[in-house]
């Protein structure tokens, strides 16, 4: 979806004024920012159903399928969001597309929700099952509602199709409300989350979603990020035959350094990223939507690098004014926001964090992960702050910057090898002091450990105060 953006890049004019160019891109900025949020909401959706389902039959299979195929047209409805948003028709296409995508899990949710054989035990033994099926039900139908209204107000006022679609960022916590209310006004006495603010509480932060499913997620946005950054460099840097003719093929190269280690550091940045995003990850047994939402929006600015990258390139070797500084500064916002949402991701999973995390606060484990966490906003918080200084900050400088975090990184691993052999300690033993879920199961009976294990493979968490299995 970042790809409508990368080629408004390449047809941008760098004599013109950048406040002007910006001004011209913003919009589709706003489209990318808006279609990312709606499509990861759907992609949680979609989590939601099958973390129910325990076999999938034929049928379920045909139409998951039918649904990726309908989500790989996504990119093409987006970039005609990116260049005619206010033509109707790429709304109505654009709402015809995710109101596929809702239908097609309804039919999956009626087909593999509605017999018990294909849906996980622990959820049937539980006794909300009824109540989890006519949650994601309600869900459902709450989008293709939205979506239905957006697309007739298209007929109507552009902009109103838009706001309504904005509402569909927001539909799981809608949705979560309206079944509060409905088990207020029903007085289920069983409900143990209390009040209806608890209840929406519960839902939205605590609930549980796959952890495997968000990693491979991630890890797929990581991957077509740093292809993407690849991919600006290997289309339009070539020398033409009428620049070879004029001189030497290794001197044209020579010319294109900057832009060569400009690369480097973006694509090492992203590598970084990814990397402390799986060293979170290592200590994280249960994610709950608090933390997804701190994913969303990091995964949101990742995606953000290959739009940078191209306007470094595009204004970062313009030395008549501070256009270069500006980019700069640009580049290192999209760093410190993402690196921002991944802290704020790992501290979100401290809440109630023997429920969500393998490690406690003790431990060099931890102390080594908040100081990975930390590197990358401190960096680029001060080159940004730099910037307005008076001292001359280049996009050669910023790449230089960049890849000297990566021996910081080493450097924190040094040292931390240094202290454990000084403590007389391995990783194996702080480990195992540290390792807070393994302590709870070892203090486990036999039937409650087996319990806990069937309901984490089947991605329900089972709560050892009240009995209570939920999502």
């Amino acid at each position: 979806m970042v790809i409508p953006l990368t080629q408004e890049v390449a047809q941008i004019d760098p004599s013109r004024e950048l406040m002007d160019t910006l001004n011209d891109i913003y919009i589709k900025v706003i489209v990318y920012v808006l279609a990312f949020m709606i499509i990861y909401t759907f992609w949680e959706g979609h989590v939601w159903i099958f973390q129910c389902i325990d076999y999938v039959g034929d049928m379920v299979v045909l139409l998951n399928l039918i649904l990726l195929m309908v989500v790989t047209f996504i990119p093409y409805t987006v970039t005609l969001l990116t260049e005619h948003m206010d033509d109707k028709f790429a709304i109505l296409l654009f709402c015809g597309t995710l109101l596929t995508i809702t239908i097609t899990e309804i039919l999956i949710v009626l087909l593999a929700l509605c017999k018990p054989k294909m849906v996980k035990e622990e959820l049937i033994d539980s006794g909300q099952f009824p109540f989890i099926r006519g949650s994601i039900i309600l869900a459902l139908v709450f989008k293709v509602a939205l979506i239905g209204i957006a697309g007739g107000f298209s007929f109507v006022e552009i902009y109103v199709s838009w706001a309504i679609l904005i509402m569909l960022i927001f539909s799981n916590m809608l949705s979560a409300f309206a079944c509060a209310m409905y088990k207020q006004i029903q007085g289920d006495k069983e409900d143990h989350h209390g009040t209806c603010g608890k209840y929406v509480c519960h839902r939205l932060i605590g609930e549980k979603l796959n952890k495997g499913r968000i990693e491979a997620f991630s890890d797929g946005v990581y991957s077509i990020v740093a292809t993407l950054v690849i991919l600006d460099i290997c289309t339009g840097m070539f020398p033409s035959a009428e620049e070879r003719s004029l001189t030497s093929l290794s001197n044209v190269i020579s010319t294109q350094s900057s832009i060569l280690l400009v690369y480097a550091a973006t694509f090492m940045t992203v590598g970084m990223l990814w990397f402390i995003h799986h060293s979170i990850f290592q200590f994280v047994f249960r994610v709950h939507r608090l933390m997804s939402f701190f994913n969303k929006l990091s995964l949101l600015f990742i995606g953000l690098m290959p739009f940078g990258f191209r306007l470094v390139n595009l204004y970062a070797f313009d030395k008549s004014d501070r256009k270069e500084y500006y980019i700069i500064q640009l580049m290192c916002g999209i760093i410190f926001c993402a690196s921002m949402c991944q802290l704020f991701m790992w501290f979100s999973g401290h809440w109630k964090r023997k429920k969500h995390l393998y490690m406690h606060h003790r431990g060099l484990n931890y102390g080594i992960t908040v100081c990975k966490l930390l590197v990358y906003p401190i960096v680029s918080a001060a080159v940004f702050c730099v910037a307005f200084t008076s001292f001359k900050v280049t996009a050669e400088l910023l790449a230089v910057v960049q890849l000297c975090v990566l021996i910081v990184h080493f450097l924190i691993k040094f040292l931390y090898e240094i202290i454990f052999k000084t403590c007389g300690k391995d990783d194996d033993d702080e480990l195992g002091e540290s390792d807070g879920q393994l302590m709870v199961l070892d203090s486990l009976p036999r039937s409650s450990k087996n319990r806990h294990d069937e309901s984490m493979r089947a991605g329900v968490f089972l709560n050892h105060d009240t009995d209570d299995t939920y999502l």
